[in-house]
């Protein structure tokens, strides 16, 4: 049985799962590779143990991103602080929903903690802050990816839809009656697997922009899904969307028509196909929508646009790693 000695000869290498971000194929973890001495079948990252939300949010965070990150960003920094415990203070203070003066003196009163981070001394808060300038949506894109091949996703429905996050301190109504309402904020465009609410891609950047402009490329990320159905409101019914769902991705649209259709032949055929129970079940992509809004702030204080952009796509990602606890 010379495959089974090849198998047992690799179990014994430790190799990354990041290497198979890529592949929906088995890998060697399903057939027995231990990982610092655990299983696949124990989940690398136990969860929910701690009956404590933000332990446990730490704790996977912390565990996640230390497959992503290098240690330390190069060898001349003076390796008081590793990235993962910078990333993993930073992603507290996101899913607090405080500054980074704030953060640094919760940690003081968290002994726990600073423990499990192995933090000997607290940094001062422009650390963190200047971490997350120099952090690259990159690592940030690997995360996500890690996440999700950690939980394989069977997705028959995915959903797709976009909302804004206001850059202003100030109240939305207090603005307006003083005529300095913002008129730019920053568009997030999410595609999510319906049954577990996981999102699959996200994008962000300025807006005003109209969810059709970030549309294609979404769907053409969840072709390796191989979804059933593709679920968007009518804000998305036009010919060359459907058409990149049908003959691009293999499934079906269900889009509402926003007017009875003259022309283009998925928009004139989308009658027969569209199913209102199935459709029903967008509402999950809102209900995503609300929970990354009230779990981590639907206003971004970063300076730039490019800040803000990259603080969107943060929260995206953490709310992954909130979802996975919840769901895995």
């Amino acid at each position: 049985m010379e495959w089974r000695i090849i198998i047992n000869m690799y179990a014994k290498i430790n190799y990354s799962p990041y290497y198979y971000l890529n592949s929906r194929h088995l890998n060697l973890l399903d057939f027995g590779l231990e990982l610092n001495g655990k299983k696949q079948e124990e989940k690398l990252f136990k969860i929910g143990q701690n009956q404590n939300m933000l332990l446990d949010f730490v704790e996977l965070t912390f565990n996640y991103v230390k497959w992503i990150f290098p240690k330390y960003s190069c060898d001349y920094s003076n390796h008081i602080y590793n990235q993962p415990q910078l990333f993993t203070i930073l992603a507290m203070k996101t899913y607090l929903k405080t500054t980074y003066r704030e953060i640094i003196e919760i940690l003081e009163a968290s002994d726990k903690i600073t423990k499990f981070l192995k933090l000997t001394k607290l940094p001062h808060y422009t650390t963190i802050q200047k971490f997350f300038v120099r952090m690259s949506d990159t690592k940030l894109k690997d995360l996500n990816k890690l996440i999700l091949f950690m939980h394989l996703i069977d997705c028959e429905l995915a959903a797709m839809d976009g909302t804004g996050h206001t850059s202003d301190y100030a109240d939305h109504y207090y603005a307006k009656i003083r005529g300095k309402c913002r008129k730019s904020y920053i568009k997030n465009h999410i595609a999510i697997d319906v049954d577990t609410r996981m999102i699959l891609n996200y994008a962000a950047n300025r807006g005003p922009k109209y969810d059709t402009q970030f549309a294609i490329a979404s769907i053409r990320q969840l072709k390796s899904y191989a979804p059933h159905y593709i679920l968007a409101d009518r804000a998305y019914d036009t010919e060359p969307i459907r058409k990149c769902i049908n003959e691009e991705v293999g499934a079906f649209d269900q889009i509402p028509l926003k007017k009875n259709a003259k022309t283009g032949h998925y928009r004139l055929n989308s009658a027969t196909i569209f199913w209102h129970d199935v459709y029903a079940r967008r509402m999950n992509v809102e209900s995503v929508i609300s929970v990354i809004k009230r779990r981590f702030n639907g206003g971004n204080y970063s300076r730039s646009t490019s800040l803000q952009n990259k603080e969107t796509k943060l929260k995206d990602v953490l709310y992954n790693i909130y979802r996975a606890i919840q769901v895995f």
